[in-house]
Order: structure tokens, then C-alpha cells, then sequence
């Protein structure tokens, strides 16, 4: 099963930017809140004075900064709150001192209202002569407990000048406070995201939790948990894990046709043109081209694409998403910017064209551009038909094209090194259960094709679960229809 590899990139990108233009949205509202709350309360923090020191405060403050006006009412407010605060009455006497003339009237005095009936002492004549009342001795006035000074204005500039730098370092601190939780937050949110991903054992590449297969290489990213109670029991006997024989694209299995392989490294490391691979279905192309992708990524850009695009500007983006090159801002990629980069980082882009019997008129033209480029190389791949129709459609594509290699079947021993891969890769230890009259047998009825190898693999650990087999000997596969996959009546 092959995933198709420039949607499900191009949708995981947008789906990125869409979550990371969020939470900048999101930032930017709270950093916009904070400082607005903070301009409020700079801006209104003077009018929460509720008591009568708080207003006395202020007014010695009004007074240094030579408000006098202010001065009083915010004494007057102090003295309605506390009509006996002692340093609130001094202060004002000293600033109605300075202001003199100018300085506000007093309010005026309370009327008392005469009361409607006579007072009983009214009403009767007084019985004992009223006492001569002493004139009380002058007392020499003595100073006010506060005298406050008149700082010069450079002082009253530097107090101002320090309650807004306070402010101002409580939004910072505040805002710093913010990013703070914000990074940690998203560091938090990552790893979880992180322990959900899946991680394919043969790309290395990140993957939702729910994906079944690996969006780069396509290969099972969860072991094969379909399983009955007899296959769990049959499977533990050897160790397996899982099926080894499932159709699973691993590069990392990928075995025979050594001589085929040794002819497209020497070819690519000439960098003298393009390689074309053919061969009938299941024989082992798309594996060949991913282990070759591997093999080759330290010293080349390697990039597998699995089938031809109908829109090859869709092809240039996939291209440049993987080579992480950065997007022009006013215009779209172009197959020069490829270039470039193979020149500024001195390694060639190697793109491995998997498929190739699909490819169009419209699609080969721009590809033919590409890899006229300087620094970038094609290995193609598909059916037998591929040289046919390539030299049909476009025969200067066609002479581009220094090495045509066909795979054809492995060999017995190499049908046995495969199973034996796959069967160690699983869990297990050498080929148990298969003899080595089973691997004849097997490769009789596949014929050496690495896909008719695993499909009759397949069948047969399945009757032998069937029947409880602990050896699988030179009869197996003897029942399995080669043509239609099935066991025959």
C-alpha cells in the first residue's frame, strides 16, 4: 500500500501553520490585555486613596511639586475623613501661610437651628450666681510638628520619573512572567504530542498516533495486531512479534540483485546522467529506490516521490519542503532554486522517480528541465513498458539516460536470506520453522519474486497454524494457487 506523499506533507504544513497562527493570535491578545490593564491602573492608580493618611499622602506630594490647590482639597478630604488629624490641619495652615491672599476662603461655618420649645434652663431663673469664668493665659504659639520643604524640580521630576519606570517594570515583569508559562506550556505540549507520535523503525520519520502507515516510506508503522488466540500461541513458540510475512515495504530488508546495485552506485557517483530501473510488479523497485534513499542521504539530498503529480508546480513544492529550502516571499518555487542550492551546499539532489510508466507529455517536459539542472540526478523506476514509452513520448529524455537495469527474481539462496530477514526482524532466530527443502519448494512457486515470496510465505505459516504445525517441511506451498493466491480445491 503506498500513501500519497505530497497531499499528506502539504496537509500536515498547513495544518502546522494554521496551529502556530493560533497561538501567536493568542499571545499577542494576552500581551495586549496586560498592558492595557496596567495603563489603567498607571493612569488611575491616584484616585484610590480611601483613608485619611492616603489622602494626606498625596497631598504632601501635590505640595512638593508646588500644586497647592490639590494640596488642599486633598487636605480637606483628609480632614472630613478625620477632623482631628493633627499634621493634615498643620500642613494646610502652612500652605494658606504661603498662598496668603490667594488662598481659598474657608467653608462656611454650620448654622445651629434654634430649637422649636425652650430649654428647661431658659425657663427657670438661675439659682446660683454663674462663676466669673478665668481668661485663660496666652500661651506662646509654638511651631508646627511638620514643615515641610519645597523640593527643587529636579527632585520632583526624578519621583515622577521613578513611579512610572516601577509601572512600567511591573508590565514587564508581568509580560515576562507570561512568556515564561507560554514556554513552558508549549514544551509541555510538545512532548505529550511527542509520546503520541509513531516513529517508523525504517525512515525515522514522525507520525500521528492513529496513522497505520508511515507517510514518507510507507512502510506498517504498528505490528500486526489482528491476531487469533491460536496465532499468538502458534507465533510465541518462535519469538515472532508479529507476521514476518506481511507486504510491507522495508528498505532495510531489501536483499539480491547485487550485481544490478553495484552498476547504479558506480553510475551515481559519476553523476554523468540518469538510471533507469524496470521490472515486472513485485520484483522489487520501490524497495530498491527507498534503500538506495537511505544508503545515499549523507553524501546527496535523497528524495523518494512515489508517483508522478498532474501539477509538477505541486512536485517543485514537495521538493522544496524537503530540502527545508526558504519560500521567496514574492513569487512561487522555481526548478532554478534547486540549483542553487546544490551549488551553495556543494551535494547533488537525487530523486528517486518511483512509477515512471505514469509520467505524461505535460510532466516530463518540466522534468527534463529539472534534470538538465547542474547537480541533480534521476533514478526511475517502473514497469517493463518504461523504456518503451519514455523513448516515445520524449526521446531527448530518453538519451539522458546512461543505464537501464532490469530486476528479474532472486535466486534460492537469496529467497532464503530474505525470509531469514524477515523472520529475525520479527523476533525470531534463523528460518525456524522452514527447512531448507520448505525455501525450495517456496521459491518453485513464486518463481523468485520477492512479492510471490512473501504472499506464499504467508500462506503457508497460516496452514500451519491451521494444523498446529512446529516444522514446516518440503510440502509446504504445494497447495497455494500461484495465480490466484489461493489454496486449490
Amino acid at each position: 500500500m503506498k500513501n500519497n506523499k505530497l497531499q499528506m506533507t502539504n496537509n500536515k504544513q498547513f495544518q502546522n501553520s494554521k496551529s502556530q497562527f493560533k497561538y501567536w493570535i493568542m499571545d499577542i491578545g494576552i500581551c495586549l490585555f496586560f498592558v492595557v490593564c496596567f495603563l489603567m491602573i498607571s493612569f488611575q492608580a491616584p484616585g484610590y486613596a480611601q483613608s485619611a493618611d492616603d489622602h494626606y499622602d498625596r497631598a504632601v506630594n501635590k505640595y512638593f511639586l508646588g500644586d497647592n490647590e490639590g494640596a488642599l482639597k486633598d487636605l480637606g478630604e483628609a480632614l472630613k475623613l478625620d477632623p482631628n488629624h493633627t499634621r493634615a490641619m498643620e500642613l494646610q495652615n502652612e500652605i494658606k501661610k504661603e498662598m496668603g491672599p490667594a488662598a481659598p476662603p474657608p467653608p462656611p461655618p454650620k448654622v445651629q437651628e434654634k430649637p422649636a420649645f425652650p430649654s428647661l434652663r431658659q425657663v427657670l431663673p438661675p439659682t446660683l450666681p454663674k462663676p466669673k469664668k478665668e481668661e485663660p493665659q496666652k500661651e506662646e504659639p509654638r511651631a508646627p510638628l511638620f514643615r515641610p520643604q519645597k523640593p527643587p524640580a529636579a527632585t520632583a521630576v526624578t519621583a515622577n520619573l521613578i513611579q512610572q519606570i516601577s509601572l512600567w517594570m511591573g508590565v514587564v515583569s508581568v509580560l515576562t512572567l507570561l512568556l515564561l508559562i507560554r514556554i513552558t506550556y508549549t514544551n509541555i505540549r510538545d512532548y505529550l504530542e511527542k509520546k503520541k507520535l509513531q516513529i517508523c523503525t525504517e525512515c525515522k520519520w514522525s507520525n500521528p498516533g492513529a496513522a497505520e502507515f508511515c507517510a514518507k516510506c510507507g512502510a506498517r508503522l504498528k505490528p500486526w495486531t489482528g491476531v487469533t488466540a491460536a496465532q499468538r500461541k502458534w507465533y510465541a513458540k518462535f519469538g515472532w512479534k508479529r507476521n514476518p510475512f506481511t507486504l510491507d515495504i522495508l528498505p532495510n530488508l531489501f536483499t539480491g540483485y547485487q550485481t544490478q546495485v553495484q552498476n547504479i552506485l558506480e553510475k551515481i557517483c559519476l553523476k554523468s546522467g540518469h538510471v533507469l530501473v524496470c521490472g515486472n510488479k513485485g520484483v522489487g523497485k520501490t524497495t530498491l529506490l527507498k534503500w538506495l534513499a537511505d544508503k545515499l542521504k549523507d553524501d546527496y539530498h535523497t528524495i523518494y516521490i512515489p508517483r508522478p503529480t498532474d501539477n509538477f508546480d505541486d512536485l517543485l513544492e514537495f521538493l522544496a519542503a524537503s530540502l527545508k529550502l526558504k519560500k521567496p516571499k514574492d513569487r512561487r518555487f522555481t526548478i532554478y532554486d534547486l540549483e542553487s542550492l546544490a551549488s551553495t551546499t556543494q551535494k547533488n539532489i537525487l530523486l528517486f522517480l518511483d512509477e515512471a510508466h505514469e509520467f505524461s507529455a505535460e510532466f516530463e517536459r518540466p522534468l527534463r528541465t529539472l534534470g538538465d539542472l547542474n547537480g541533480v540526478n534521476f533514478v526511475l523506476a517502473g514497469l517493463l513498458e518504461t523504456s518503451d514509452k519514455i523513448k516515445c513520448v520524449s526521446a531527448p529524455f530518453y538519451d539522458r539516460i546512461i543505464l537501464e537495469v532490469t530486476l528479474e527474481h532472486l535466486s534460492v539462496k537469496e529467497t532464503e536470506e530474505m525470509m531469514q530477514k524477515r523472520i529475525e526482524n520479527s523476533g525470531g532466530t534463523g528460518l525456524k520453522p522452514f527447512t531448507p527443502e520448505s525455501v525450495e519448494n517456496i521459491y518453485k512457486m513464486s518463481q523468485g519474486v520477492p512479492r510471490m515470496i512473501l504472499k506464499v510465505c504467508d500462506w503457508v505459516i497460516t496452514d500451519a497454524i491451521r494444523h498446529d504445525l512446529n516444522v514446516i517441511g518440503e510440502t509446504a506451498g504445494e497447495g497455494y494457487n500461484v495465480v490466484e493466491g489461493e489454496k486449490k480445491t
